[in-house]
Parts: C-alpha cells; structure tokens; sequence
C-alpha cells in the first residue's frame, strides 16, 4: 500500500474502519478537519510502512488533538500493534529505548524522530521508591486500552490513516467541541495513580485556554499533596517543558490558584501570596512566553534563575538587585537547593551555573547603570546566561536593553555555549576549548596513527633485543 495523494481523502467514500473491539464513536473525514497534508511526510511513511506489513497503525495523542484544534502539532506520536521486536526488523533507521516499557525511535534525515509504542493495556501498577512513584504499565494490550490508559481525554484520541477517520473510546472529541479538559478515568484514582497528571491537566488549560472540569479541579485541589510522591527529576523536566511552552504565565497562575505550587515549592507560593504583583516572578514569565513565541533558546540555569531566583535569595530587596548579597550567600545557597531537590532536582551543572548567574546579578545591573562592562566580567564562562537573565528582567520592568546586546556581540564567545543542555563549555587560559585537548589536522592524525601503528608493531621484537643485551652482560 503506497500513501494515497492528500486531495482524494475528501472525494473518497467513507469506509467503516475495521476491527473495531468496543463501541467506539467514528468521526468520518467530513466532520472533522485533520488532512493528511498537515502530517509530516516522515509520519505518514512509518504509517503506510506498518499498514503494509499487515498491522495496525493509528496517530495518538497531542498530535491528533492539535491537528483538531487546527494547531501544527510540536511532534507525531504512532500506536501500533507490532511488538518492538518487529518494529526493529521494519524500520532500518529504527531504535530501540526504555526499559519498563520499549519505544522505537525511528530516526529520518532531517533530524525528524518518530516515537512509535505498541499498544499498551489500561491497567497501571505503581510502586513506591525512595525517588518517587514508578509507573508499571508494560503490558500490551488493544487500542480501545491504548486510548483508555491515557491521562486525559483530549489526549485518547486515535486517527486511522486508512479511512481517513477519528476514533473515539473516550468523548474526547466531545470535550475539544466544548473545551473541556477532564481526566478518562475518575479524577481521584487517576491522579493517585500518577499525580503527574494534575500538572498535565492545568497545562492543556494554560495552553489551550480550555476549562478544567470542575470535579478534575476539586480534584486537583484534594490530591496536590500527592504530588510529593512524584520523581523529582521527572519533576523538573516538566517544569522545563512549562517554561519553554510560550503559556509558563498563565500555567504558572493556575498552579497558584490551585495551591498545586505548596507541595513542591512552598516557600515560594508563601512569596507570592505576600507580595503579590510585586513579585518579580510572573512579570518575567511573562516577558520569558514572549521570547519562547519568538523562538528565543534558553539554557535550562536561565530558566531555573527566573523560577528560583527569590526562593534561594528570599531578601525583597535582592530580587532587583538592589541590595549586596549577604554574607554566606553561598553556603545559603547550596542549603536552598538541598531543600528543593526533594521535589525538583536540578542537575549539578546546572545549579553551579545558577549559583554564578545569582550571584552576579547585582554586579551587572550596576554595570549596566554605569554603561561600562567591567574587565574582570568581560571573559566569564557564565556571561552569556547571565546576560540572558539580566535582560529579561529588564525587559520585565520595562527597561532599555539595547547595550545588553551590544556586550553579547563583544564579549560572549557563542561558538561556546551549548544552550540545549543549559551548560557553557569553559576556555583555558590560550582560548582552547577544554574538553578534547589540541585539536589536530586529518593529516597529522593520519600519520600519528601510522607510525603509531609502526612502533607498537616493533615492541615485540625491541623486547627480545633488550633480553638479549641483559644475558650478554650477565654471562662471565
């Protein structure tokens, strides 16, 4: 079966999909607006690819929600029920991951992954460990369980490529018409199930400006204290995906609302119901959702800086960089984040960067008022996050930045950061990367690795001369 061309779907008669378990509600290609054209090339191949090795292959997840919603979705997710054992044998370009539940990655050219996942069944076990609650979901299932497994119901939607259509086990369809977001599930046994989800249903509201069903918000407001039970580090990556998404104000405001923020980080709720709009978290957050819509890359301590900042300096006047750092800041610092770690585990590269950008925050805002980057800050390896965060919070209050940029072009070496991973590779004194020593030329390489090669081949025979010389010399 090759993939059909995208302007026959809607001439095409409408076929029932088949085998079907369950009595799910079809939305047949007329009703609804998803196209094919606006699903990438490479998902389509590992779709039609399964179908014609005779298997079921159906798009979940976001992806069919923002395809409905006329979004262009962020990525593609495939459900199938081809054992990963299979997929491996399929796909070439395809990679095996997880170890409680195995994923393919299949990878194309263009840098494009497409996650493909077996049908799983609905059932979920957990158990409870010193690092937060592990999901034990690894059993296979159909794609009326695949789609009933899931957190919400905006989320269970399945898309078959072959008729065209969306199928629906779980009235999600009906809750995109009245933007609605509510668990599949009861609310109460989903969330202590996975108390993740309560994150989850409060950011499709920010981001998607739906409502939260008043049972899964009374729900939300009941279980937050499970949220302690989470994995820190799986804690943290949510809250990185929150602050990149362009919606981190108003998600961050319904965290608030529905005192979600106690558990997992009290002391800086108790700030923000103190002092209110003059906290200077939700006027960055603001300025951050712009620079995320404009697609501004930041590096994870910039945005763990912005979040944390008055939680590890919890002085008012600290927060504008009015006031010096008190003495000790630095031992009160690693104590700030040894409280935090419990439930958000910041990487230790990423909170040494912190620590640097915290702590030179005052230092720059007065260079700044002076016009003059001082030398000593001129070759910093942590410049540029700093910088970044300086900036926002200028911006935040409405202030010029343009020399900001100017000390950027000067003196950030950008060949040097890697703001994916959030971390700044440090220069050696002679402006050499330290990590990989002297670089070298192909040439030069090649012709180390020959005589290299030479010389290991000559030991051997060099250490049978040498036994010889000794008996020499110690026969009479």
């Amino acid at each position: 079966m090759s993939v059909p061309d995208s302007p026959d779907e809607d001439s095409r008669p409408f076929k029932v999909p088949a085998d079907l378990p369950g009595n799910p509600r079809v939305i047949p290609r007329p009703e609804h607006r998803i196209s094919r054209k606006n699903i990438s090339k490479e998902t389509l191949k590992v779709l039609y690819r399964l179908l014609n090795k005779g298997y079921k292959a159906y798009l979940v997840g976001g992806g069919v929600r923002d395809l409905y919603l006329g979004k262009e979705p962020k990525d593609f997710d495939v459900a199938t029920d081809a054992r990963p054992s299979r997929l491996k044998k399929i796909f070439r370009n395809c990679r095996i991951i997880g170890r409680r539940f195995r994923i393919a990655h299949v990878y194309f050219p263009d840098n494009s992954i497409i996650e493909v996942a077996t049908f799983r069944r609905g059932e979920v076990h957990t158990i409870q460990k010193e690092d937060g609650v592990i999901l034990l979901d690894n059993q296979y299932g159909t794609p009326e369980e695949d789609a009933r497994r899931r957190d919400l119901t905006i989320n269970g939607l399945l898309y078959d490529p072959e008729s065209f259509s969306i199928i629906d086990y779980v009235g999600g369809v009906e809750d995109l018409d009245r933007r609605i977001v509510r668990t599949i599930k009861p609310p109460d046994s989903s969330f202590q199930e996975d108390p993740v989800r309560m994150i989850r249903a409060l950011r499709h509201s920010a981001r998607t400006g739906f409502t939260v069903e008043e049972e899964t918000l009374q729900s939300i407001y009941q279980n937050r204290v499970e949220l302690q039970k989470a994995n820190p580090s799986r804690l943290m990556e949510e809250t990185y995906k929150d602050l990149r998404s362009g919606a981190a104000l108003p998600y961050f405001r319904k965290l608030v609302e529905t005192h979600l923020f106690d558990p997992i980080l009290p002391r800086l709720a108790e700030q923000i119901r103190e002092h209110d709009s003059e906290h200077p978290l939700f006027r960055r957050l603001e300025v951050l959702d712009r620079w995320m819509v404009n697609k501004r890359t930041l590096t994870n301590s910039v945005l763990v800086s912005v979040l944390l900042h008055s939680v590890l300096l919890p002085e008012p006047a600290l927060w504008n960089g009015e006031s010096r750092n008190p003495p000790g800041v630095w031992p009160l610092l690693q104590n700030g984040f040894q409280e935090i770690s419990t439930h958000l585990r910041v990487s230790r590269r990423d909170f040494e960067r912190v620590v640097q950008t915290l702590l030179a925050f005052r230092k720059l805002r007065q260079f700044h008022d002076r016009g003059d980057l001082a030398t000593s800050y001129q070759k910093k390896t942590y410049l540029s996050e700093a910088l970044d965060f300086l900036e926002l919070d200028l911006a935040s209050l409405g202030q010029d930045t343009s020399l900001i940029d100017e000390w950027r072009r000067d003196y950030v070496q950008e060949e040097n950061a890697d703001r994916s991973t959030g971390f700044m590779r440090p220069r050696s004194r002679h402006g050499r990367s330290r990590r990989g020593g002297r670089r070298r030329s192909s040439s030069r390489t090649k012709t180390d690795a020959k005589s290299n090669a030479e010389s290991n081949a000559d030991k051997p025979r060099a250490k049978k001369r040498r036994r010889r010389r000794r008996k020499k010399k110690s026969s009479p």
